[in-house]
């Protein structure tokens, strides 16, 4: 083999100039101060390597040695110095490099902990914010019950007639500020149920079109009120496994909050149909004042629900939210857009996984 001129070759000086030298404790030296250690396998982040600090340095060691007899042998005191010094400048390249891996693997498990110890707290805060949920809307059903029940008596005058007939509207208004409260008690202990995973999927075969439909004949009363067209248009027969009950209210919270935002006299679709990869889609428009910017994608469709309707006085539902929830626990999306002529497109797709044959 061939080596150059430089401190750590097997080279020896003599008289005539430089003499080439060679052995079988050359190769080695040059293996160990330029072989980098091969590091564990992608996605384990950082690792160990396969050749041990212990044995880099024990690797070293006999470099030197073989270095230093080598030299001895072959040229006197003057090579086996000469020997020593390349084996020297060996050994604390590979001890440099050896300290370096140390610190980061060091460091690397250091992250790691804080990592976990952080993705631990985050489980924390959410578990307890979801008992929190849980029990404060469980407190509140019980006197938001009795609260109706008497409204609703005084309202329609079970024990007798009131001598001051306004004092009807007042329970009137007292039983309708108690079911909006109600309400919202029942959507804060579903998204708690959703986030803390309790909420369990009872899954059956599911007519989507069929259901759509039932769920558009619920929603008719509350448009009538505000003069708003309703209508289905069904592409097939979509038929999927999954829970009834919970696809039920992801139709019927999109189609309220579309009917809440939609004008008078304006607008609402609910289509039912099957895309071009399979899977079952549930879509709502309407032709309401549209989502701005600012509220998509979806993270940002909690502040919209949230914003008072001043026509209405509602809107601190959790409609969205809860629609979202139900969709991941079957595997599926919602996703909302703007529509190219105005309002709002809501659509929920479902995996193709989850179509029964013969939709």
């Amino acid at each position: 083999m061939t080596s150059r001129r430089v401190v750590d070759s097997t080279d020896t000086p003599t008289a005539k100039g430089f003499r080439r030298m060679s052995g079988p404790l050359c190769l080695p030296l040059g293996n160990a101060a330029a072989s980098q250690p091969e590091p564990a396998q992608a996605g384990e982040g950082f690792a160990a390597p396969t050749v041990t600090s212990k044995a880099l340095i024990l690797l070293a060691i006999l470099a030197s040695a073989g270095f230093a007899l080598a030299g001895g042998l072959a040229a006197g005191l003057a090579g086996a110095i000469l020997g020593a010094a390349g084996a020297a400048f060996a050994f604390m390249r590979v001890a440099k490099h050896v300290r370096r891996l140390d610190a980061e693997r060091a460091a690397a498990e250091a992250r790691a902990l804080a990592a976990e110890a952080e993705s631990r707290r985050v489980v924390a805060e959410s578990l307890a914010k979801s008992r929190f949920l849980a029990e404060m809307s469980h407190e509140l059903r019980t006197p938001l019950n009795t609260v109706m029940g008497f409204s609703e008596m005084m309202a329609e005058e079970v024990l007798g007639p009131h001598r001051v007939p306004a004092y009807a509207g007042y329970a009137r208004d007292i039983h309708g500020a108690g079911r909006h409260l109600l309400a919202l008690a029942d959507d804060l202990l579903d998204l708690a149920r959703i986030e803390s995973g309790h909420r369990t999927l009872v899954e059956t075969p599911v007519r989507l079109d069929v259901l759509a439909e039932d769920c558009l004949a619920m929603m008719r009363p509350l448009a009538a009120e505000r003069r708003l067209s309703l209508s289905l248009e069904r592409l097939g027969t979509p038929r999927l496994w999954g829970d009834e009950r919970a696809i039920r209210q992801i139709a019927l919270n999109l189609l309220a909050n579309a009917v809440k935002f939609t004008p008078l006299e304006g607008q609402v679709r609910l289509v039912a149909a099957v895309d071009a990869k399979g899977g079952a889609v549930l879509l709502v428009e309407d032709s309401g004042p549209g989502i701005a910017d600012s509220e998509l994608p979806l993270g940002g469709a909690h502040a919209r629900e949230s914003r008072l309707d001043l026509a209405t006085g509602r809107g601190a539902g959790l409609g969205l939210a809860i629609a979202r929830g139900l969709a991941a626990l079957h595997g599926g999306e919602l996703e909302l857009s703007r529509r190219a002529g105005g309002g709002t497109r809501a659509r929920v797709t479902f995996p193709p996984a989850r179509t029964l044959c013969g939709a």
